[in-house]
């Protein structure tokens, strides 16, 4: 995962985040705007022992800051507050939400030399979200 710190990720493509969107109750201007951007992905590691994911995007940027395995507070870029926890297995960033109804989310970030692939699940929604970012720099 070390060689995968730092990288700018830029999304090209994406398959159903709409529908993901929807079924966890993001409303419809939230969606539409979440929809409109090209964000750009960056994973770094501090001093401190703290990763931080960056979503950059020109309306908003947001940074989520944890160390992995343990479980953290989380604002979505909607508003929604969830609990996160962060694991690594081999390239892959591996993200559960689970927000305060219970229901919870999966993100499997898969990291390569030229492209991040981002696959969304979620509890009791049968489809799954994917988005490919690749490298800008």
């Amino acid at each position: 995962m070390e060689q995968f710190l730092g990288k700018k990720y830029k999304l090209k493509s994406s398959e159903n985040f709409d529908e993901y969107l929807k079924f966890i109750g993001v409303g419809f201007i939230s969606r539409k705007t979440a929809n409109s951007v090209s964000p750009i992905c960056v994973v770094t590691k501090g001093d401190d022992g703290f990763y931080t994911l960056a979503m950059l995007t020109v309306v908003r940027n947001v940074y989520v800051k944890f160390k992995l395995g343990e479980e953290f507070e989380e604002e979505r870029a909607d508003g929604t507050k969830v609990k996160s926890t962060m694991v690594i297995e081999g390239n892959k960033l591996i993200q559960t939400q689970v927000e305060s109804n219970g229901r919870k989310s999966t993100h499997v970030r898969e990291f390569s030399s030229d492209k991040l692939t981002v696959t969304s699940t979620a509890e009791g929604w049968e489809g799954k979200c994917v988005r490919i970012y690749e490298v800008t720099q």
